[in-house]
């Protein structure tokens, strides 16, 4: 298996910046992956070496005015463009290996843009699209409960002119744009699908929240060729990743619907070739380093981007998932009064907060006399001045109102907070076997050597105390916890910071797919405090289902 790294102009003279994987460079079999929107080339390496492994010839690459390696900047990104780059790779395959039966296999919004291509561009003669959204402004308003599309159109937007669209800052015109091309809705896709006289196969997730499974399957209806499947991947969202048996299943039926409709044989989905763990991990390192140096080049430092992400990270207190999620890990961590607690990376004190709402709690729960409350030390670090103060703020301005409304005298405290400002990279500014309770919530994904992190955090707890340890999943769907969010509020205030968050998240996606950040399974983290000679390990799956905690006992 080898992957040769390619580039090429498009109509705009924009350099574009793709990778050839092939087995044999003598192959007629050729397949364009173009990158599904707010993706690299790299997040197709899987989908691409099985179809390799399989006798497919393979490019896949980066669009411009998108993120990746490719000429220009996201916040320009439009679907008419994705759509040039797409045929400007068809041309440069023709051009540089003389192939004339070229399949297309797209992702999500990609699909769209490849219905466009193949409908427009006859030397398209297979087209196979996984999760495809194919009406733009049903999607747009799934997710963000707005109809952006229908405003525009009846000249109703008061939105700014550079807003988020799924999780990445673009300029508005993305979807002034889709409206002015024909992308934007299911009409105008069925449009286009009548212009196609070719085998056309879609695959869909059952449960996928964006895209209704119905639109999909009519769409298919529209293909003027009588070689056509619709096929469903039962348990799966639109996040396929998040499904391992959900993946294997797609990549499969993706080799076995690409060696019918293009190569002519069938092939069953127990006899696909596989690529080795190897092959991937050899590859994936070498774009991850690329896509790090490109990053390095154009991302801000640490510091400022946390600062703007916890800016935006303020109203995620008013999300259920996120208090459910609060509240699992203080009845994990079972605080009680006179413990030392110790909170890891606190960000805006949101952990510290929740825990004085917990202890307001038991002590009217349980009747208990405040004169006789033993108060707990509380100490929130953080290597960011600025949310420390936040943090600050945020719990001196929640008891004195507590206090007040309770009437309660300020004499009997129920939490002491300290703060300190320091670095989890570098050894804790903390004495040995201190800490009664610690916590170190969505922080571990984030330093760069986790273990080290780990062993100090261990180091600082007493024997006998408990730490709780939590990171979201790989591929974690940010965007659930999003939805489940607005599903429950008409606040338009509370919708704009919601959006906002998205926006940041989707800024942690990029970063995580280029190794600087790392999510981690539950037996990732189980690992980690192994090394720390320590087994009695429990593990949770909770935030609607995207986070993993580990809760472990020191001996």
């Amino acid at each position: 298996m080898e992957s040769n790294l390619v580039n090429y102009k498009n109509k705009q003279n924009k350099k574009i910046i793709g990778y050839f994987d092939y087995l044999s460079k003598n192959n007629n079999y050729f397949i364009i992956i173009p990158p599904a929107y707010g993706e690299t080339k790299r997040d197709s390496l899987k989908l691409s070496y099985y179809l390799t492994k399989n006798g497919f010839n393979i490019i896949r690459y980066d669009a411009t005015d998108h993120i990746g390696e490719s000429q220009g900047n996201m916040v320009n990104a439009t679907l008419s463009k994705m759509n040039g780059d797409l045929i400007s790779t068809i041309d440069f395959v023709q051009n540089i290996f003389g192939i004339k039966q070229i399949g297309v296999v797209g992702t999500s919004l990609a699909v769209r843009v490849a219905i466009k291509a193949a409908a427009e561009d006859k030397r398209i003669k297979f087209l196979l699209g996984l999760i495809s959204i194919v009406d733009l402004r049903s999607t747009l308003k799934a997710i963000y409960h707005q109809d952006i599309i229908g405003e525009i159109i009846q000249s109703h937007y008061k939105g700014k002119t550079i807003d988020d669209i799924m999780g990445f800052e673009v300029s508005i015109n993305f979807a002034f744009s889709a409206i002015k091309e024909r992308y934007h809705d299911l009409e105008t896709t069925k449009e286009d699908m009548r212009k196609i006289n070719i085998p056309v196969v879609l695959i869909h997730a059952k449960n996928d929240p964006w895209i209704d499974l119905n639109d999909v399957k009519s769409t298919l209806d529209f293909s003027l060729n009588s070689d056509k499947e619709f096929i469903v991947i039962p348990n799966a969202m639109h996040q396929l990743n998040e499904n391992p048996e959900a993946v294997n299943f797609a990549l499969r039926q993706t080799v076995v619907s690409c060696k019918k409709y293009l190569c002519n044989k069938n092939l069953k989905l127990e006899d696909v070739i596989e690529p080795s763990q190897d092959e991937l991990s050899r590859q994936w390192l070498i774009e991850e380093e690329r896509l790090k140096n490109l990053l390095k080049k154009n991302l801000e430092g640490e510091k400022e981007f946390w600062k703007k992400y916890l800016n935006k990270f303020v109203l995620i207190h008013k999300s259920p998932d996120y208090r459910t999620f609060l509240n699992t890990i203080s009845n994990l961590l079972n605080i009680q009064p006179g413990e030392i607690v110790f909170d890891a990376g606190c960000g805006n004190g949101h952990f510290g907060a929740w825990l004085f709402e917990k202890m307001i709690e038991k002590i009217f729960k349980e009747k208990m006399d405040i004169k006789d409350f033993k108060p707990i030390e509380y100490i929130g670090l953080d290597f960011i001045e600025k949310n420390l103060k936040e943090a600050m703020l945020k719990h001196l301005n929640m008891t004195k109102r507590a206090y007040r409304e309770l009437s309660l005298r300020e004499k009997y405290l129920i939490i002491k907070y300290r703060y300190i400002l320091s670095d989890m990279e570098y050894p804790l500014p903390l004495p040995e076997n201190y800490f009664d309770k610690i916590c170190c919530n969505l922080v571990i994904s984030y330093v760069k050597n986790p273990q080290f992190s780990v062993n100090e955090l261990m180091r600082v707890l007493k024997k006998g105390g408990k730490m709780i340890i939590s990171s979201m999943k790989p591929y974690a769907d940010l965007s659930q916890i999003y939805r489940n969010f607005v599903d429950k509020t008409e606040n338009q205030e509370e919708l704009e910071e919601a959006r906002k968050l998205l926006s940041a998240a989707g800024r942690i996606k990029q970063k995580e797919s280029a190794g600087f950040y790392k999510f981690y399974s539950e037996e990732e983290l189980i690992r980690m405090i192994k090394k720390t000679n320590n087994k009695d390990v429990k593990t949770v799956r909770a935030f609607a289902n995207q986070a993993n905690i580990i809760t472990v006992q020191k001996k």
